[in-house]
This record gives structure tokens, sequence and C-alpha cells, in this order.
């Protein structure tokens, strides 16, 4: 009986032993065992970067665990309570959300994209011949948001594009986008629209109106984009760091190419900090070398262009190379500024 006891006590022993050696061998596995966990509002075009297992390694290692929930940026100041941070897509989305919360610190500007349009080859070469897009000095293609606008006031359809086999149906010209009062990249199109129309909201109405029910956030449409092609629609506001996270990460099919709207404007990501946590990790994302590095990697521009030039090197829409910059691009609207401008246009929207 003593030995059997004394085998028990053994077995027993070793099992707890092995219980707390592989606890603590988890724990050094898994960097973000005993992290600090912080809660973000952002852009859903950021879900794929935080979602990334290198980000999360990378946080952890600086003893951080984020959970991000998407949503539009326009939608934000309404949500601000729990969070840690809100990371909206510019400077007028973080300023908004200032004026509705008591940051703790600093507005921080973390990396940027510019507004694009995920488009395929064969619309592009309908756009040229209905002279609503051509190819700049380096190849890239730009579509004319003023020709545009014209063409929507008179209700260009593409079936009126003499030659059309390529998407013979009878709707309007149009960017599919979100709308304005919801996401940041619908809201930046509209001054977009609103500088190359002279302040023509009634064309800028038309432009989202037409479309008839849209998403709320910048990744719905082009997720749809992705899944249905042409059959959702022939061309969809983007950020440029969408399409390029998708080439470099998943693979672009054939046909998907991207055109960039002139004017454009280059929208500057930015956290607003609400907590002292907030804080920490918004500086911790804007100066991280490793941080800096996946975001590029994820198709942001970040302010060591060293490091998105070797992922915009692998992708070529349209066989061009994408810009190195963004030249001639529309100023960042002032919080106040668009605040007044959407206001006027969901007048005229609804």
């Amino acid at each position: 009986m003593k030995r059997t006891g004394l085998l028990i006590v053994l077995v027993l022993v070793l099992v707890v032993a092995g219980a707390l050696v592989g606890n603590f061998f988890g724990r050094r596995a898994d960097p973000a065992a005993g992290a600090t966990q912080v809660t973000a509002i952002i852009g859903s075009e950021k879900k794929p970067f935080f979602d990334d297992p290198e980000v999360r390694d990378v946080l952890a290692r600086h003893g951080w665990k984020v959970r991000a929930d998407p949503a539009g940026s326009r939608q934000m100041p309404s949500r601000l309570p729990g969070y840690d941070f809100a990371f909206p897509s510019s400077t007028a989305a973080a300023e908004e959300i200032r004026q509705h919360a008591t940051p703790a610190g600093d507005n921080v500007v973390v990396f940027s994209s510019p507004l694009a349009v995920a488009t395929f080859v064969p619309i592009v070469d309908l756009l040229h011949t209905a002279h609503l897009a051509d190819r700049d000095a380096g190849g890239v293609w730009r579509l004319d948001l003023k020709a545009l606008a014209d063409a929507n006031r008179r209700n260009l359809k593409w079936t009126d594009i003499p030659g059309n086999t390529a998407q013979p149906v009878a709707q309007n010209v149009l960017v599919a986008t979100t709308r304005p009062d919801d996401s940041n990249s619908s809201a930046m199109f509209a001054v977009l629209l609103d500088k190359a129309t002279g302040g023509d909201l009634t064309a800028v109405a038309k432009l989202f109106t037409d479309q008839g029910a849209v998403d709320t956030t910048s990744e719905e449409p082009f997720e749809s984009y992705l899944r249905s092609g042409r059959n959702y629609a022939p061309m969809v506001l983007v950020y440029e760091a969408q399409f390029v996270d998708h080439a470099v990460n998943e693979g672009s099919s054939d046909g998907q190419t991207l055109m960039y709207p002139t004017p454009t404007l280059m929208c500057k990501h930015t956290v607003v900090p609400l907590t002292p946590n907030g804080v920490k990790v918004a500086q911790l994302l804007a100066t991280d070398h490793d941080l800096q590095r996946l975001a590029a990697k994820h198709g942001f521009r970040t302010a060591d262009a060293t490091l998105t030039a070797p992922v915009f090197s692998r992708v070529r829409p349209g066989d061009a190379p994408l810009p190195a910059s963004i030249d001639g691009a529309v100023p960042d609207p002032d919080y106040q500024t668009q605040h007044t401008l959407l206001a006027k246009l969901e007048e005229k929207m609804s």
C-alpha cells in the first residue's frame, strides 16, 4: 500500500511539474502572454494590418495586445466610450473625433494613402474612349473627375460609349462609393468632386445618389470588387493601400487595375489617443521600424519611402509603376470646412 501511495504522489508531482514547465515555456513561446490589452476603433481598411500575425508579434514584444474594431471613420465619434484610441483615415476625421472626446494626447499621423479607383483594363479602355481617363507621363491612369461629373450631368451610360462590348449595361458611368456621412473615403471623394466641379453641389450629390443604396465602410465595396468583379461595379473608390495590399499579399486577378482621380488627395491615417495607453501605442505605431515596415507591406505610404519602395515595385497596374509620389494633391480640408461641405451635401442628397 505504501508503495502504491508513493507512486500516486510521484505521478501527481510529475503532472504538476509538467504543467508548470509547459505553462512557462508556453508563455515564452507566446509573446502576447502578459501583454497589456488596448482597444481601438479603426478604419476598416486597416483591419488586415492589425490582423497580421507579424504586427501582433511586434506589438506583443513591446508589451501590447490590440483589439481593433472596424468602423466607418465618420461613424466613430458616436462610438468612442471604452476605446483607448481611435484610428480614422484622415486628419479631418481625427479632428472631428477630438470634438466629441477628451483626448489623452496629441493626434499622431502613422501613415498615409491616396484615394484611388479600383477597376479593370477593359473599363479603363472604355473610359479612355469616352475621354474620361488618360495616362499621365509616367503611364499611370488618371480619371478626370470634372469630365466624369460633366458626363453624369448628361446621364452618360456605359451603353452610350462607342464600341462598348465589355460593359454593355444601361447604367450611368459612376464610381461606386460609400455614403459621405459614414466613411472617410467617400467624404474625401466629395471634397475632390467639389473641387473638380467648382463647388457645384448639385452635380456632386448626383454622383452619389445615382448609385442607390451603398455600403458604410471602405472595406465592404472593395471586398465586393474582389469577389464579384464587374458584376458588382466597374469602378470602386478605394485607398491605394487596399489595392496594393491585396496585389502583394494575395495576388491580383487578370484585368484588375488601378486609376487615380484627378484631382486626388493624400489621406493621412491618424490616431486620436483617448487614454494614456492609447498615447503610448500611437507613438509606437508611428515610430517603430518594424511596424512601419509592416504598414508598407500592407500598402500604406510611410514617412520613410525606402520602406514603401520594395513593396510598390511589385505592383504594376495597367503595366505602369505606381507613382513614387502623389503630385498636385488637394490639401487636406480642415474639420470645419469639411463639416460644412458635408452638411450641405447631405441636404442635397436627402
